[in-house]
């Protein structure tokens, strides 16, 4: 369930938890972007409309003002979003009340309306839009995966011999198409003096030798973190306590 999904249902808990309210801010920036994703599935798939989900009202109160105290205070979408948050904590409760009210009003009418939209659709159609929601959710966890992994200082894989050639190459394509002139890299590695092709070879394998060892390292001590799931099964300890 994306934070969005997450917020949308409960809501209350943000009207009434000062604390959630300020862990929501950094979660709202993943999640600002979900509608779209959302819209392109179904323009994939040529599916019918698919009604529009209705935004709780502290989501209504920061699409409204977000732009507003950005200029105002010359703030980063991120802050502002932080700062929004504190706001609606003081927003007149009134007002709160009248938008919770339409807002249940229009949750109701989404339920009905998304009941029939899943009424209508085929078999074929659904298990399509299944696959591509699973794919979604597999990318979006690859991502934050590798963003873990970077945070968690894992050595990145050296370049190839022929990507270090390429690195040093690409400076020179000028006005040419990057797609173009990687043509001609290829061309010129194939024809690569043989002296000058197994220094980069040989610079590869140095690379390559000390990606190892670091990654061993870095291996060992996501072992002793307990961090086993982040390890290669090779790369773990063989328990031979019984033989």
């Amino acid at each position: 369930m994306g934070f969005k999904q997450f917020l949308t249902n409960h809501w209350r808990l943000v009207n009434s938890n000062n604390l959630f309210i300020n862990r929501c801010a950094n979660s709202v920036l993943e999640s600002h972007n979900i509608g779209y994703a959302q819209k392109s599935v179904i323009n994939k798939l040529q599916l019918p409309l698919k009604p529009k989900k209705p935004s709780p009202p502290f989501f209504q109160y920061l699409k409204e003002r977000r732009q507003e105290v950005i200029e105002k205070h010359n703030l980063n979408f991120k802050d502002a979003v932080r700062f929004l948050s504190e706001s609606w904590k003081d927003f007149d409760n009134n007002t709160k009340k009248k938008m919770t009210d339409i807002y249940n009003k229009e949750l109701e009418q989404y339920k009905d309306s998304i009941r029939a939209f899943n009424e209508n659709l085929t078999v074929d159609q659904k298990n399509e839009l299944f696959r591509v929601k699973y794919e979604q959710i597999e990318q979006r966890t690859k991502r934050k995966l590798k963003k873990e992994l970077k945070e968690l200082g894992k050595p990145r894989k050296p370049l190839t011999a022929y990507l270090k050639f390429v690195t040093e190459e690409i400076k020179n394509h000028g006005n040419e198409p990057v797609q173009t002139y990687m043509v001609t890299v290829a061309s010129k590695w194939k024809e690569l003096d043989e002296n000058r092709k197994t220094k980069y070879i040989e610079s590869a394998a140095v690379d390559n030798d000390n990606y190892k060892n670091a990654l061993l390292k870095w291996e060992n001590d996501m072992i002793k973190a307990g961090r086993l799931d982040l390890v290669r099964a090779r790369a773990l300890p063989n328990d031979d306590t019984d033989k």
